[in-house]
C-alpha cells in the first residue's frame, strides 16, 4: 500500500479548477494519460505546479514506469502559456513523460514558430512533442480513451472523482490513526491491567464510524469494478486481467474507466485496512468488555462494603441500644414502632443486597476462575452480614411481641388480683346461707381465673425469657450478645412474675 504525500483537503479550492486530472484513460503502452485543460490566460502556474504535484503523488511506482502521455489543450490558450507548461513538464514530471499531445486550436498559431520551438527545445526536454488537432489524436490514443472534449467516449466527473478522493483519503488517514491508537490502547491494556488510570484511555475517534465508512466505501468500489467488467470497454494494450477489471468503471452503462491508477489499487487497500481495523476493534472490544468487568467488580465491591459496614455498623448499634422490653403496654407499643422505623432503614439496605446478589449471579455465569473466587467471597460475606442483621431483626421483633404478650397478660391478672382483694376485703354481711353459698362460688371463680392468669403468666414469662435468652451473635468476633441489657430483662420478668405470685398468695 502507498503512502498518501499530499492530502486533497490541503489543496481542494485548486483541485476544484480542474486545472490538471488523470481521467483514467491509457496510452497505447499503458500509460496514464494526464489532461491539461487550459482555459485562458489567467491560468496560474503555480496552483498548476501544485495540482500535478498531488496528482503525480497518487499512482503507483509502478505505474509511473510506463510513462504518461500529457495532452495540453491549448485551444482556448495562447502560445506562450502552452510553451510554458511545456516547458515545466520538465521539472515536475521529466523522466515519466513519454509524449506530450498539444492541442492546437485552428487558427492563431504560426505553425512555423511553434514547430521550430519545440524543435530547438526536443533534446532538452527529453520528451517527444507534438501539435495535434483534437480530431486528429486518435492516431495516437483510442477513442475509448478519450474524454468527450477531445471526441472520445470516457466518461469523466471531476467533482465526481474528487468527492470520492476526498472519501478514500478520509477513510485511510482515520483508519491508520485509529489503528495505531487501538494498537496502544490494547497493548497498553493488556500489560497494565492492575492500573485503574489506564481504563479511561479510549480511541480520539468511534471504530464503528470509520469502519462503516470503510464497509461503504469497499461497497461502491466493487460496485464499480463489477459495472467496468460487465461494460467492456477494451483499449490500453498491455493491460493484465486485474489491472484490466479493476479499472473499468461504468457510469450511466457507458464505458468508463477509473480515474486513477491508485484507485485500481483502492479496493485491496480498504480491504486490507478494513480487515486491520476488524482485528484491533475486535481486541479493543475485549478490552472494553474486561473493562468493563473490572469496574463492575470494583462497583460490586464498593457497595457490598456499604451494605456490610452500614449493617455491622450503624445498623447494629440501633439494635444493640434498643434491647429493653418495657414494663408496661403502652411501653411495649412505642418500642414496636421504633423497632418498625429500624427495620425500615434496613429493608433500604436488604434492597440493595437483593439487587447485588443478581448482579453477582449474573457475573459469576461467566467469569475467569480468579474473578469467580473473588465474586463468590464477596457473595458469601453480604449473604453472612445480611442474614445474621435479619435473624437480630426477627429475634427482636419476636422479643418484642412476646413482651407485649407478658405484660398485656400482667395488665389483666394484675385487675383480677385486684378485684380478688376488694371482694375479699368487702365488709358486706351475708344475708342468709343461699347469699352465702353464692358469694363462696363467686370467690371460688375469681380464684380459678386468677390461677389461670397466672398460669398463662408464667407460660407468657417463660417464652419471653427464652426469646430474650436466644438472641444469635452478632458477628463471629462478638459470639456473645450484651449481657447487662439482657440480664436486666431476665431479671425484670422475674420480678414481675414473683410479685404476681405473692399478690396471688
Amino acid at each position: 500500500m502507498s503512502s498518501i504525500s499530499m492530502e486533497a483537503t490541503a489543496i481542494l479550492p485548486i483541485l476544484k479548477k480542474k486545472l490538471a486530472f488523470l481521467s483514467g484513460g491509457k496510452d497505447r503502452r499503458s500509460g496514464l494519460i494526464l489532461t491539461i485543460p487550459l482555459c485562458s490566460d489567467q491560468t496560474s502556474m503555480e496552483e498548476l505546479s501544485a495540482t500535478l504535484d498531488y496528482l503525480l503523488s497518487i499512482p503507483s511506482v509502478k505505474c509511473k514506469a510506463r510513462g504518461f502521455t500529457v495532452i495540453v489543450d491549448g485551444r482556448k490558450s495562447q502560445w506562450n502559456i502552452v510553451k510554458t507548461v511545456v516547458l515545466m513538464l520538465q521539472n515536475v514530471i521529466p523522466a515519466e513523460v513519454s509524449l506530450v499531445c498539444v492541442v492546437k486550436p485552428d487558427e492563431f498559431w504560426d505553425k512555423k514558430v511553434t514547430h521550430f520551438c519545440f524543435w530547438k527545445e526536443k533534446d532538452r526536454l527529453g520528451f517527444e512533442v507534438i501539435l495535434v488537432s483534437a480530431n486528429k489524436l486518435t492516431r495516437y490514443i483510442e477513442p475509448c480513451q478519450l474524454t468527450d472534449e477531445f471526441g472520445g467516449s470516457l466518461d469523466y466527473d471531476h467533482i465526481d472523482w474528487l468527492n470520492k478522493r476526498l472519501v478514500f483519503e478520509k477513510f485511510t488517514k482515520e483508519s491508520t490513526s485509529l489503528l495505531d491508537e487501538l494498537s496502544v490502547i490494547n497493548d497498553r491494556d493488556r500489560s497494565t491491567t492492575d492500573k485503574p488510570s489506564d481504563s479511561n484511555v479510549l480511541p480520539s475517534v468511534d471504530p464503528e464510524t470509520v469502519l462503516q465508512t470503510g464497509h461503504e466505501l469497499l461497497s461502491e468500489l466493487q460496485q464499480r469494478r463489477f459495472n467496468g467488467s460487465e461494460g467492456g470497454g477494451g483499449g490500453g494494450g498491455g493491460q493484465g486481467g486485474e489491472e484490466g477489471a479493476m479499472s473499468l468503471l461504468a457510469r450511466g452503462g457507458g464505458c468508463a474507466w477509473c480515474p486513477m491508477e491508485e484507485e485500481l489499487l483502492a479496493q485491496p487497500q480498504v480491504m486490507k485496512l478494513l480487515d486491520s481495523l476488524r482485528e484491533q476493534y475486535t481486541r479493543y472490544q475485549e478490552v472494553c468488555r474486561q473493562r468493563n468487568k473490572r469496574t463492575q467488580l470494583e462497583e460490586i465491591h464498593t457497595k457490598v462494603m456499604q451494605v456490610v459496614t452500614w449493617l455491622q455498623g450503624p445498623g447494629s448499634d440501633q439494635l444493640k441500644t434498643h434491647q429493653a422490653i418495657g414494663d408496661s403496654i403502652r411501653a411495649a407499643q412505642a418500642l414496636q414502632q421504633k423497632h418498625e422505623e429500624i427495620e425500615s432503614q434496613h429493608s433500604e439496605w436488604f434492597a440493595v443486597y437483593v439487587e447485588l446478589n443478581q448482579q453477582i449471579a449474573a457475573l459469576l455465569s461467566g467469569g475467569e476462575e480468579e474473578e469467580l473466587a473473588e465474586l463468590k467471597a464477596l457473595q458469601q460475606q453480604l449473604s453472612d452480614v445480611c442474614y445474621r442483621q435479619a435473624s437480630h431483626l426477627e429475634n427482636r421483633q419476636n422479643v418484642l411481641q412476646a413482651a407485649h404478650g407478658f405484660h398485656s397478660t400482667v395488665q389483666e391478672l394484675s385487675q383480677q388480683l385486684d378485684n380478688l382483694l376488694g371482694m375479699l376485703c368487702a365488709d358486706v354481711a351475708p344475708a342468709d346461707g343461699a347469699s352465702i353459698q353464692q358469694n363462696l362460688k363467686l370467690l371460688e371463680e375469681k380464684l380459678k381465673t386468677v390461677e389461670a392468669g397466672l398460669q398463662a403468666l408464667r407460660q407468657k414469662g417463660a417464652l419471653l425469657l427464652d426469646q430474650v435468652s436466644s438472641q444469635p451473635p452478632w458477628s463471629l468476633e462478638e459470639p456473645q450478645s450484651p449481657a447487662a441489657d439482657s440480664q436486666e430483662n431476665i431479671q425484670h420478668i422475674q420480678a414481675v412474675m414473683e410479685d404476681m405470685q405473692l399478690r396471688k398468695q
